[in-house]
C-alpha cells in the first residue's frame, strides 16, 4: 500500500513540474512578407512561445500555410529576454525554412 502511495505521489509531482517549465523558443511571424524585414521590432511580432525549436518551426510553417496569401516569414529566437530600452535580445535566431 505504501509503495502505491509513493508512486502516485511521484507521478503527481512530476506532472506539476512539467507545467511550470519556461518556454525556450519565441516565434516571430511576419505576415505577407517573403523576407524577414531588415528593421523590425521583434516584440511587436511575437506569435507564441514554445519548448523546442521543432515546435516553433512547425508553428511558423503552419501560419504561412494558413495565411490568406500563402506568403509569410518567421524567425524562432532562443532564450529571448527584454532589454532596458524595451526591445528584445535572443541568444540565437533561426530564420524561415
Amino acid at each position: 500500500m505504501r509503495f502505491r502511495w509513493l508512486v502516485l505521489l511521484f507521478l503527481s509531482l512530476s506532472s506539476l513540474t512539467a507545467c511550470t517549465q519556461d518556454p525556450q523558443w519565441t516565434l516571430f511571424y511576419y505576415v505577407d512578407s517573403k523576407e524577414i524585414p531588415e528593421s523590425v521590432t521583434l516584440s511587436e511580432n511575437i506569435s507564441g512561445y514554445y519548448a523546442t525549436s521543432e515546435q516553433c518551426i512547425a508553428k511558423g510553417k503552419g501560419l504561412i500555410r494558413l495565411s490568406d496569401s500563402g506568403v509569410g516569414s518567421f524567425q524562432c529566437g532562443h532564450l529571448c529576454v527584454a532589454t532596458e530600452d524595451g526591445g528584445l535580445t535572443c541568444d540565437s535566431i533561426l530564420e524561415s525554412f
